[in-house]
């Protein structure tokens, strides 16, 4: 299975300057992203699933890890590697229910408690916000540096810090130990997406 690691993109249709999904991912895999998700929650389903399909074969040819939000469906159709599941989705041991796809499954967590269960079901990696206040969720719940730092040390899975990260604030995330860096608008609305990602990118040292 593929590694969680670097800077984790998310490609949401509503915070990319209306360009296309598939042109904004290779522009952020040309940086150096190592893990694309895409979260679409405006477009229809035959539309999510063709792009899906677009950014999964991408995301192999760059040996990069490609992510669909909340649907293990589209994952499963798309050939995408892995599914990001809520509090309130599926239940990471579900997914095993329906599908023999050997899915990549990461869980949103913003309680210590949330954590820990995560650690112990199918999740693959656990991410944890959100760190710092963010614009693109409305339903977000606050989360730390400290959780991160404790969830680092408790847990043998890798780690994943969201939310409101940025070129000002990634060093302080980063030195808790976490494994990923999950970043949205700091890249997608970015005047030049490619060269920020990049600079992102070269705080870890991969």
């Amino acid at each position: 299975m593929k590694e969680i690691k670097g800077i984790y993109v998310i490609i949401d249709p509503e915070y990319i300057n209306s360009e296309n999904p598939v042109e904004m991912s290779k522009k952020v895999l040309d940086g150096g992203a190592k893990v694309i998700q895409l979260r679409n929650k405006i477009d229809n389903v035959k539309e999510t699933i063709s792009w899906g399909e677009k950014i999964s074969s991408l995301c192999d040819e760059y040996n990069a890890i490609s992510i669909i939000n909340d649907r293990v469906d589209i994952a499963c159709v798309s050939g995408a590697d892995g599914v990001h599941l809520g509090q309130n989705d599926i239940y990471p041991d579900d997914v095993l229910k329906i599908t023999n796809n050997k899915l990549i499954i990461g869980t949103s967590n913003a309680l210590i408690e949330e954590i820990q269960i995560s650690e112990k079901n199918n999740t693959s990696y656990i991410a944890i916000g959100s760190i710092f206040p963010t614009t693109t969720k409305t339903n977000t719940r606050p989360a730390s540096l400290d959780l991160l730092r404790e969830a680092k040390s408790t847990c043998l899975k890798p780690i994943v810090a969201i939310g409101g990260i940025n070129q000002q604030n990634i060093e302080s995330v980063i030195d808790t130990g976490i494994d990923s860096v999950c970043i949205a608008t700091a890249i997608t609305l970015a005047k030049d997406p490619e060269k920020t990602t990049k600079r992102l990118s070269k705080y870890f040292n991969i």
